[in-house]
């Protein structure tokens, strides 16, 4: 993918990856995703390799049937690992609000349709068939509440406008215009980083997570947006990024940019633990081992939703 491939709506036009809005009959402009939803649930699962097509059917055709249901503008985005574990199925469920959530559950007991999406036989080998649920391998389908972080290390003048999403969107934390900015609506690739902070140096943590995706993100305007995410009612300190990328060679740009960029290689030797606490680098304020990057990219869903 040419790096120019984007334009300034963010919109790839790459004919091989189209970004998550394919998947909505929603405008973009007008769809929840990662950088104006109060919070996401990050839903994940791995399809069993037997009847991987089965579950991406499956997945595909909840996706559409979630996305065109009047859930408060609740959008469902469908993504799978480039770089990874091979048909681990990743969903980002977009809500302004949890009071919304309770919308679907509604849809689970007393929606015809919806049940019958759940229920009905929709796998089937030469031994038996089954629902959804065989296609998927048992206890590997997880969710984990990803909100907006808070509290940055930089004072803003300026107070945001009241939103109606349960807590501040993640495209507050970043100082560009939103038509600037990638989403996972709008990015043709998405690494999600996820690390576990110490909690005794969690403020620090934080403080270089900003301090870094800040850098970021004023460098690759329109090319990479970083978002910030606490895991709500999961486990304590764990962070996650979203990095949406414009093309994977921005992401290259991204890994060698301390070898031209004073400032941003400096972020790596400040002294970010005060001596107080014992001192050191942004690496002290993390647990060794914890941070791992997951390429993402959306699932291409033909038009009548059958795998590819």
């Amino acid at each position: 993918m040419k790096p120019d491939s984007i334009g300034a709506s963010g919109q790839s036009s790459h004919p091989l990856l189209r970004p998550a809005s394919h998947q909505s009959a929603t405008a973009e402009d007008k769809m929840l995703h990662s950088g104006n939803a109060g919070f996401v649930v990050w839903r994940t699962a791995q399809f069993t390799y037997q009847h991987r097509r089965d579950g991406q059917l499956f997945a595909s055709e909840m996706a559409r049937f979630m996305n065109q249901a009047d859930l408060n503008g609740a959008s469902f985005l469908y993504f799978e690992e480039v770089c990874g574990r091979h048909d681990r199925v990743h969903f980002f469920i977009n809500w302004k609000s949890p009071v919304d959530y309770a919308l679907s559950l509604e849809m689970v007991d007393h929606d015809a349709a919806m049940i019958d999406l759940l229920e009905s036989d929709r796998v089937e080998d030469e031994n038996d068939k089954g629902d959804w649920a065989k296609a998927v391998v048992e206890s590997t389908m997880r969710d984990r509440c990803l909100v907006p972080q808070h509290g940055g290390p930089e004072d803003h003048e300026e107070e945001h406008a009241p939103q109606e999403t349960w807590v501040e969107p993640a495209s507050h934390q970043v100082e560009l215009p939103v038509e600037q900015q990638l989403t996972t609506a709008s990015a043709p690739l998405v690494v999600h980083r996820v690390a576990q902070a110490k909690h005794r140096l969690r403020n620090e943590a934080r403080a270089f997570a900003f301090a870094w995706q800040n850098h970021i993100n004023r460098t690759f305007p329109g090319a990479v947006t970083s978002y910030l995410y606490e895991e709500t009612f999961g486990r304590m300190d764990h962070l996650h990024w979203l990095i949406h990328l414009r093309s994977f060679e921005d992401w290259e740009r991204v890994r060698r940019l301390a070898e031209h960029d004073k400032e941003y290689a400096d972020l790596f030797e400040r002294p970010w633990v005060p001596k107080s606490k014992g001192g050191g680098g942004w690496g002290q304020a993390f647990v060794d081992g914890s941070i791992e990057d997951t390429l993402l990219a959306p699932f291409q869903m033909p038009a009548d939703s059958s795998p590819a």
